[in-house]
């Protein structure tokens, strides 16, 4: 039977350790030092799906204590268990898990920032991934670190919000990503026309 449970910091850093390492590019990874900060302040919270003890997937999310929308930063599933559906089932069991929220925002890569068919395909593929899961494309955009980033949205208490409400809540998220002086260099969110 499939679990989901939040990821204590022991856990998380093995899971940083191992697994991240292999999924994503060394310059997606944010410092493991900056994660361990932000559980502990409140603002980090990360879940691993799990069959019988197992790790099949995790989903780690950048959240704020005071607002009701949190920004999906990871979300895996373990190498050689891909592509048969433990990310689609992994999906609204998180949903369910973080009921007391109103939303989860997304970042995807925009396709149109790629003249490369195979990223566009890749591309295409995540942001049909997350719209088979409920998710809504949303206007809100973001440049972060040099990369165009379209923003969806999942509801979970709340229908998705209007585009200006995603951009505020998603403003909001990466100020306590990003401290003052680095924001303004790597962050730049608006509003697609």
């Amino acid at each position: 039977m499939l679990q989901v449970k939040e990821l204590n910091l022991e856990e998380i850093k093995t899971i940083y350790d191992t697994h991240m390492q292999e999924a994503f590019p060394q310059s997606e990874l944010r410092p493991y030092k900056n994660i361990e900060m932000l559980t502990k302040q409140g603002y980090y919270v990360c879940f691993g799906l799990y069959e019988n003890k197992e790790l099949l997937a995790y989903a780690f999310f950048t959240k704020s204590a005071d607002r009701k929308y949190c920004l999906l930063d990871y979300y895996a599933v373990v190498d050689g268990l891909r592509g048969k559906g433990i990310g689609s089932a992994f999906f609204p069991l998180l949903k369910e898990k973080m009921q007391d929220m109103d939303g989860i925002l997304i970042e995807v890569e925009s396709v149109e920032s790629t003249d490369l068919d195979e990223e566009k395909a890749l591309r295409h593929r995540r942001i049909a991934f997350y719209q088979k899961n409920g998710c809504k494309m949303t206007k809100a955009k973001c440049l972060l670190y040099g990369v165009d980033f379209c923003i969806m949205a999942l509801p979970v208490q709340k229908a998705v919000p209007c585009d200006e409400e995603v951009l505020f809540e998603l403003e909001y998220i990466y100020h306590i990503m990003f401290d003052e002086q680095l924001y303004p260099r790597v962050c730049h969110p608006f509003l697609s026309v």
